[in-house]
C-alpha cells in the first residue's frame, strides 16, 4: 500500500512538473498573505451549492516508462522508482530523534535538511546534506537555517542564525566549500526559492542575493517567473477551498499551477487539495481533473518538502 500511495503521489508531482509560465510584468493572484514569507492566504469561499465531500485522487495509469525517480522525505528517506515500485533507502543520515526532514531539488542533485527538536530559546539550526543524482548516499555539507538553490543548481544559498541579533548569508558549493564571502544580513530577512531563483525578502524589498539589487517592492510575494511577480489579490477566486497553499512555475512555459488547500474541510477531518491552472495571458483558470481531492497534505507537496523529482 505504501508503494502504491507513493506512485500516486508521483503522478501528482508529474502533473505539477509539466505546468509552466513565462511572464513579462507583474501579475496579481487570488492570494492573501505572502506564501513566500511562509504564510497561508485565506479568504471566504465563493457562494456555491454544497457538494459531496471530495474523494481520493484517481488519475490514470502511466503508459510506458516515465523514467521518474522520486527522493521522498520519509523516515528514513528513500528513492522510489516510479516505473517498478522499487525503493532504495538513503544512507549517511542520522535520522534518530524524529527530526523534521525536507527535500529540495538543486539542479540534478538534491538537498536534504534535518530540523531536530531543540530546547526553547536555543538558536535554530538545521543539518544540510546533499544527495547526488543517481546515488543514495547523503553527505553533510553545512549547518544553517534556510536554504535555496544558487548558481544554476551548482550550489546553495544558506541563511544562518548566529544569535538573536546576528544572521549571515553565504553561498555553499555542493562539495561543502564556501564560495562567496559570508556577509551579515538582518535577522528579519527571509531566503526564498521564488521558482525562478533565490531571493531575499527584507520587509517590502525583494532582493537578488547574488548582486544585492532590489528586484521589486511588494507587501506580498508568492512566485516570480520571467520577470513577473505573482502577488496580491485581484484575480477572481476560482476554488471553493478558502485557503491558498502553493504555486508552481517553470521557465519557458505559459501556465501557473495554483494550489488551494484546507486541512479540515467543512470543519471535519478531511484534508483537501484543489489545483487550478492559470493562463497569465488571458487570466483564465482551468480546473485539473479529479479536483478537489481528499489527500494527506503533508505528502502532496508540489515542489518539496515531501519529495523531489530525481
Amino acid at each position: 500500500m505504501r508503494v502504491r500511495l507513493l506512485v500516486l503521489l508521483a503522478v501528482i508531482a508529474m502533473v505539477a512538473a509539466v505546468v509552466a509560465v513565462v511572464l513579462t510584468g507583474t501579475l496579481s493572484a487570488p492570494h492573501k498573505g505572502s506564501a513566500a514569507a511562509g504564510e497561508t492566504g485565506a479568504r471566504s469561499s465563493p457562494a456555491i451549492a454544497q457538494s459531496a465531500l471530495p474523494g481520493p485522487l484517481h488519475g490514470v495509469p502511466l503508459v510506458g516508462s516515465s523514467g521518474l525517480r522520486l527522493l521522498v522525505s520519509a523516515d528514513p528517506p528513500f528513492v522510489l522508482n516510479v516505473d517498478t515500485g522499487a525503493v532504495r533507502p538513503i544512507t549517511g543520515l542520522n535520522a534518530r530523534g524524529n527530526p523534521v526532514l525536507s527535500v529540495l531539488a538543486i539542479g540534478e542533485d538534491a538537498v536534504l535538511w534535518l530540523d531536530r527538536p531543540a530546547p526553547s530559546g536555543s538558536i535554530p539550526r538545521v543539518e544540510i546534506y546533499v544527495v547526488r543524482h543517481g546515488t543514495t548516499k547523503a553527505t553533510r555539507i553545512a549547518t544553517g537555517w534556510e536554504v535555496a538553490p544558487a548558481d544554476g543548481g551548482r550550489a546553495i544559498w544558506l541563511l544562518s542564525v548566529k544569535d538573536a541579533h546576528h544572521c549571515t548569508l553565504s553561498e555553499i558549493g555542493l562539495d561543502g566549500r564556501t564560495r562567496e564571502r559570508v556577509r551579515s544580513v538582518r535577522c528579519s530577512t527571509q531566503l526564498i526559492d521564488s521558482g525562478s531563483g533565490a531571493v531575499l525578502v527584507q520587509g517590502l524589498r525583494v532582493v537578488d542575493p547574488a548582486t544585492g539589487r532590489m528586484l521589486l517592492s511588494t507587501g506580498s510575494l508568492w512566485m516570480i517567473a520571467g520577470g513577473r511577480a505573482l502577488s496580491s489579490t485581484r484575480l477572481p477566486w476560482p476554488s471553493r477551498i478558502g485557503f491558498t497553499d502553493q504555486a508552481v512555475v517553470r521557465p519557458h512555459g505559459r501556465l501557473i499551477a495554483l494550489d488551494f488547500a484546507d486541512p479540515a474541510y467543512r470543519g471535519g477531518g478531511t484534508q483537501v487539495t484543489d489545483v487550478w491552472l492559470l493562463d497569465p495571458t488571458t487570466r483564465h483558470f482551468r480546473h485539473l481533473p479529479d479536483m478537489p481531492a481528499a489527500v494527506h497534505l503533508k505528502f502532496t507537496s508540489r515542489r518539496g518538502p515531501a519529495a523531489a523529482a530525481w
